[in-house]
């Protein structure tokens, strides 16, 4: 599928419902990182970053500001493997 410039990477769902995820990757390791909006306006649901030196990621929800720390509060940490990444999901 090709989203047409929509910042869709990766489309999931759960049986009933439709989701559109941005990924990213960053080269840090500090939790405070400050990640900028690189979706802008874009109908997204959710962005998940993965440290590429690191064993973690951060699920969130697409903000409107330029730039927001990644540990930002309703930010979902999650560590690399698939059980506790689909544990963060279903917090979010």
């Amino acid at each position: 599928m090709i989203d047409h410039d929509m910042k869709t990477d990766l489309l999931i769902s759960d049986g009933v419902n439709f989701y559109r995820i941005q990924i990213k990757t960053i080269e840090t390791t500090d939790e405070t990182f400050l990640v900028e909006n690189k979706w802008g306006d874009a109908p997204i649901d959710f962005v998940i970053y993965f440290s590429k030196n690191s064993n973690w990621g951060y699920m969130l929800k697409p903000f409107k500001q330029k730039r927001k720390r990644l540990n930002s509060e309703g930010h979902v940490r999650f560590h690399q493997h698939h059980k506790p990444f689909i544990k963060a999901f279903n917090q979010i």
